[in-house]
């Protein structure tokens, strides 16, 4: 089976204490699918078609907050998955020598995890990003099917403009919440984020049946975490079952304004 993979990443900046590359795997022969449902939710939630959905604008909007309520609805009971990776930069010592470099190699081991998980094709799409060597991302589709050696193959991997891609922009608001409670733990609740993110944070945690967000998963087909470098972060705060959760309430324009 070929799936489609769409991939967005957080937490680049020197502010944040970790960065997460998120990707939402479709069936190739669900997506049409797959993308009409999250067109409905837009229409729904009477959100702008024509605007970018991101997580840096989730603030005081409870219509994109409920529509991510929704997403993992969506995701728990369609054949989809929703699988990131959450690196802490300071014991990964090849964050220390070359940023770019081992932002891609977190890439490859993402695509190696999600190919050999599925033992299954994929054609990916990532977030295009500035890079000082500008086809990184070919270098991730040789890397990887190297080391897959047959079990599961990368078939491509396109950089492409979030704007023209909607599930690059749907992977976005997921890996950025899970990003922003994940550096909250690392910091301590010291890093500045607005209420409204606070909020969805807990509101996703609750989809899948955790009181936060910012935990690893047992390996799961539907929403999984993993936490890297394995040896130092692994397991904390905890590892946590998803026991997907359906019965989640919607947020009021006041609990945001």
């Amino acid at each position: 089976m070929e799936y489609s993979l769409f991939a967005d990443e957080s937490g680049i900046s020197s502010a944040d204490k970790c960065y997460t590359i998120g990707c939402l795997l479709v069936p190739c022969q669900h997506l049409k699918q797959f993308e009409v449902e999250i067109i409905r939710l837009i229409e729904k939630h009477n959100l702008p078609i024509d605007r970018e959905l991101k997580w840096s604008r989730v603030k005081r909007s409870y219509a994109v907050i409920n529509f991510m309520i929704d997403v993992i609805r969506l995701i728990m009971s369609f054949p989809a998955s929703f699988i990131c990776k959450v690196t802490w930069k300071e014991p990964y010592r090849n964050w220390q020598k070359n940023e770019e470099e081992a932002f891609y190699k977190s890439y490859t081991m993402l695509m190696n995890f999600c190919a050999s998980r599925l033992n299954s094709e994929i054609k990916a799409k990532i977030d295009d990003k500035s890079d000082a060597y500008n086809k990184r991302h070919e270098v991730v589709e040789i890397i990887a099917n190297h080391q897959l050696k047959g079990l599961g193959r990368i078939n491509s991997v396109k950089k492409c403009d979030s704007k023209a891609e909607l599930l690059i922009q749907v992977a976005d608001l997921l890996t950025g919440a899970v990003n922003a409670s994940h550096n909250l733990w690392l910091t301590q609740g010291k890093a500045e984020i607005h209420e409204g993110k606070l909020v969805a944070i807990s509101k996703i945690a609750e989809c899948l049946g955790w009181s936060n967000l910012h935990h690893d998963t047992y390996p799961n087909a539907d929403f999984n975490i993993w936490h890297f470098p394995g040896e130092e972060y692994r397991a904390l705060p905890s590892t946590e079952h998803v026991e997907p959760n359906f019965d989640v309430k919607y947020i009021t324009r006041e609990r945001v304004s």
